[in-house]
């Protein structure tokens, strides 16, 4: 989102049942989403049919999601109050369910995993 730092990675690829960890600032807030039936060249070039940012590489370099994309998005607040949803406001392309890991508190998973169209 404007006024956040990147992260390490604006665009990766993740295989199916897996996951990644990143590292970010207090009060980094953004947006995660995947992308589907992506084809790109040994180079980085190419385009996804769903959630495509646009930058015809693998990396978006803060360019948003085109929908259909679901969204899961952040706030790393301060003083321990991170505020985090799921969000079909860009439309439905894949399941997603956010799960808090370690940490204190009572962190609820969220997340949609049906087209509620």
């Amino acid at each position: 989102n404007a006024g956040s730092p990147k992260l390490d990675s604006t665009g990766f690829e993740l295989p199916k049942y897996s996951s990644r960890a990143f590292q970010a600032p207090t009060g980094w807030s953004g947006r995660f989403w995947g992308r589907t039936a992506c084809n790109f060249d040994g180079s980085g070039s190419g385009s996804c049919a769903t959630g495509d940012c646009g930058s015809g590489q693998v990396e978006c370099n803060g360019a948003g999601a085109a929908p259909p994309a679901t969204l899961a998005e952040f706030t790393l607040g301060t003083g321990g109050q991170d505020f985090y949803d799921v969000s079909l406001v860009d439309g439905y392309n894949l399941p997603v369910i956010v799960e808090a890991s370690g940490g204190s508190g009572l962190c609820a998973s969220t997340g949609c995993v049906t087209d509620l169209n």
